[in-house]
């Protein structure tokens, strides 16, 4: 099967793929409107994750110095940590999303 690679723009991410708040911890990051959705990388946050629908898990990078990037599935090299979505991506489709960053703030940046 091919595999498409599409980059959408974090407005598009947002409308199309709810996000499962962390449960498992109060404190949660990636907060929208007092919410936490970010899983981290290690212990019951990590296990919830793999036990998800691949299809559903996201995985936050690094990317240049002013940017984050969202990808779809599960990712090891440069991760920051996982968001779970409640809508599934396409199993022929790797979907990116480019998250400017005020460097100052770290805070995302909507263009």
């Amino acid at each position: 099967m091919t595999t498409t690679e599409i980059e959408i723009t974090e407005d598009e991410f947002d409308a199309k793929y709810q996000l499962r708040p962390n449960h498992l911890n109060p404190n949660a990051s990636w907060t929208i409107d007092g919410v936490g959705y970010l899983f981290e990388t290690y212990g019951k946050e990590l296990d919830f994750v793999r036990r998800q629908d691949p299809r559903t898990v996201w995985t936050i990078l690094e990317g240049d110095t002013d940017a984050l990037l969202v990808v779809s599935g599960y990712h090891f090299v440069n991760r920051i940590g996982y968001l779970v979505s409640t809508v599934p991506t396409p199993s022929d489709q790797f979907i990116r999303v480019h998250i400017l960053m005020d460097p100052e703030t770290e805070e995302g940046v909507r263009p």
